[in-house]
């Protein structure tokens, strides 16, 4: 049966609309999944930090690990090229695994490692449960961009509607001058605004491509509020992510006229509702006021305005579109090499012309300078700014750190213990390298970095040879996916997206389906099938528990300070051994342990327990600032100053220290560190 509305566009145009698709349990039930998984971890934080990202983790291998028991999966034959390229992410991991054995900190180590091991297991599970490519495609696009709008309109949302929302100032309130950046759900703009980009040609293609103009055209009105959330953000990085993103889809999908007229028709509506927003200073800035409030209400009538007008446009471009004869205005790959060689030739000189060298010059002095406290405030004049906002002192640390072990790194996870030292004031205190690929080099070395970047140069290989093998909606379908994962390639060049799990997972979801056989095949003999679905649960095992190991240790600690904050003491010392016996390598349990042998007065057990953190991880400036002062409450004033020596050198811009007088660090009298140490005792008491 048609609807009222598809007769009449069929008896307007003498076009028979399309009906509605038929979708099966199995198509659902993939849809669900990857739609689902992105979705949950979106919505929180992102799935950054160790609880999260673990029971995600442990779900997927638990799926897999069924899967592979009842003979669910895999659900077809691997090809090579999917074999080849899950080896190359297999090695990875395992080289991250491997890692432990020298790494500065056991615990980060292990901690990174349960991290990736969690995305073997998506890519894992996005390798095993498609049975051809196209069919992949089709079920994982519309999924992944029907959550990532969501994630968008609920990130617009708590900026519309300041306080409706109660975590959504969050991060500003941790981060002083960051709160008028649009960050929630994610709790980080930059991921925000790489996630939003990631999304665009996924929209795009379901925009021009969707079987019905229902869909196309609910496509299209997403696009302006995903654009709008990413300008919100003020991430220049995010900006890049997404014009890299429709470049490619624009350069690689066919019959690009009506693409092309789409995404201007969704780029003009994104320009209205930018420059809309760009007038209301209140809300731009993320105020919690009664003006920003009314400035949120106010811009809901445009938004919603500009989302149907786009849709309308799209519905007017499919129609015209099917009337289109099929490749009206292709030409041939040989006249487009000739125009695109004719192109670049006529902007070299162009820009040679404008003073190209110099203005390049001068970015690059502008790239490589320190940060401004200007860049904390947000505004469309932030896209203007060439700053790297302190990512290349972080560059050249990590490079400067892989002097002595360039082949093998510090050990996964490490590079906060390698950055530090090394920190300008202005830059001190970070976690991650903001490069995925600098951070690789100091923590694995060259061996880490060449296994992963081989890794995503297979997978987009793999997808731009997918768009070539295909035809028509298929094809258009392989070059959104192709577009999105350069995205995330671009993306993480320059932030900490892959600490982010919701990206990398939505990148090992396209992965996954791009690496799908191109045509339907068996699932091999039965000799195959078993020793496949033998390896998959013996992977799933080895990938569960080093996964569960850093979340056990984890909720351990934190119940321990649970217990503390609530002043039980004994439940709080039983917590923190039992995460000490879980992991007995990490430092944080012992810390914890010697932080409630304080509490409960036994300084001789707390130190003891500081002591063997503080051997845990040497490289750690903390753990020594809190051996240093137990070393004082215990009366070891030469230990005590020793310890804060140490603390101090591993972290010498930090403010902690920026009143000690240099004679604390460097060494005093004899008879006053005994004073100290008394005077630091007596208190204490």
């Amino acid at each position: 049966m048609t609807t009222v509305a598809e007769t009449a566009i069929r008896d307007a145009t003498g076009l028979r609309a399309r009906p509605l698709p038929r979708i099966d349990a199995g198509t659902l039930g993939i849809r669900v999944l990857a739609g689902g998984l992105v979705l949950y971890l979106g919505l929180n934080g992102g799935g950054y930090g160790v609880v999260v990202h673990s029971q995600v983790g442990i779900v997927v291998w638990w799926i897999v690990l069924i899967g592979a028991a009842w003979g669910l999966l895999p659900a077809a034959r691997l090809s090579r090229v999917g074999w080849g390229t899950f080896a190359l992410f297999g090695a990875f991991v395992a080289w991250t695994a491997l890692g432990l054995s020298w790494s500065i900190s056991s615990e980060r180590s292990l901690a990174d490692l349960s991290l990736v091991a969690g995305y073997l297991g998506v890519l894992v599970l996005g390798l095993a449960l498609h049975a051809d490519r196209a069919r992949a495609l089709r079920q994982t696009t519309p999924a992944l961009a029907a959550a990532i709008v969501v994630v968008g309109i609920l990130a617009l949302v708590s900026r519309l509607h300041p306080g409706l929302f109660a975590a959504a100032s969050q991060t500003g309130s941790f981060l002083p001058g960051t709160a008028r950046r649009l960050a929630w759900p994610l709790d980080y703009w930059n991921a925000l605004a790489a996630l939003l980009a990631f999304g665009l040609p996924l929209l795009l293609v379901l925009a021009t491509s969707a079987r019905t103009l229902y869909a196309q055209a609910a496509a299209a009105a997403g696009i302006p509020v995903v654009v709008l959330a990413g300008y919100l953000t003020f991430s220049r990085g995010g900006a890049i992510a997404g014009a890299v993103a429709v470049v490619v889809f624009l350069a690689l999908a066919p019959e690009r006229l009506p693409k092309v007229v789409t995404t201007l028709a969704a780029g003009a509506g994104s320009a209205l509702l930018i420059s809309a927003a760009s007038h209301r200073a209140a809300l731009e800035q993320g105020l919690l006021s009664a003006a920003a409030r009314h400035q949120g209400a106010s811009l809901v009538l445009p938004i919603l305005l500009v989302c149907a007008g786009v849709a309308l446009a799209q519905v007017g471009i499919g129609l015209a579109a099917r009337r289109m004869r099929p490749g009206l205005l292709s030409i041939s790959p040989r006249r487009a090499g000739l125009l695109l060689g004719g192109a670049l030739c006529a902007l070299v000189v162009l820009a040679l012309l404008a003073g190209a060298p110099t203005k390049l010059s001068h970015a690059w002095r502008d790239f490589k300078a320190l940060p401004p406290t200007s860049l904390k405030h947000a505004s469309i004049d932030r896209f203007s700014n060439l700053s790297s906002n302190g990512r290349y002192q972080l560059w050249k640390g990590a490079v400067d750190a892989t002097r002595g072990h360039t082949l093998a790194g510090s050990g996964p996870g490490t590079f906060q213990l390698l950055w530090l030292p090394r920190a300008p004031r202005s830059v001190s205190y970070v976690q991650n390298a903001h490069s995925l690929y600098f951070e690789t080099l100091a923590e694995l070395g060259v061996v880490g970095l060449a296994l992963l970047v081989a890794f995503l140069v297979a997978v987009v290989v793999a997808a731009i040879r997918a768009v070539v093998q295909s035809r028509y909606a298929a094809r258009t379908r392989a070059a959104g996916a192709a577009a999105a994962l350069v995205t995330f390639a671009v993306s993480a060049a320059s932030d900490w997206i892959w600490q982010v799990p919701v990206l990398p997972v939505a990148f090992l979801l396209i992965a996954g389906a791009v690496l799908a056989p191109a045509t339907p095949g068996g699932r091999g003999g039965v000799r195959f099938r078993v020793g496949i679905r033998a390896g998959a649960a013996a992977l799933a095992l080895a990938c569960l528990i080093a996964i569960a190991i850093p979340l056990a240790t984890a909720n351990a600690v934190s119940a321990s300070q649970a217990a503390a904050s609530s002043g039980d003491s004994a439940v709080a010392l039983r917590d923190a051994r039992a995460a000490a016996q879980i992991e007995p390598a990490a430092a944080s349990p012992q810390v914890q342990l010697a932080l409630v042998q304080e509490f409960r007065g036994d300084i001789p057990a707390a130190l003891a327990a500081a002591r063997r953190a503080a051997r845990d991880e040497p490289d750690n400036w903390s753990t020594w600032l809190i051996l240093s002062r137990l070393e004082a409450e215990a009366g070891r004033p030469r230990a005590a100053i020793k310890a804060l020596r140490r603390a101090r050198a591993l972290n010498p811009t930090s403010p902690l220290f920026a009143e000690l007088p240099r004679t604390s660090a460097g060494g005093t009298s004899g008879s006053a560190a005994r004073r100290r140490g008394r005077c630091s005792k007596c208190s204490s008491r």
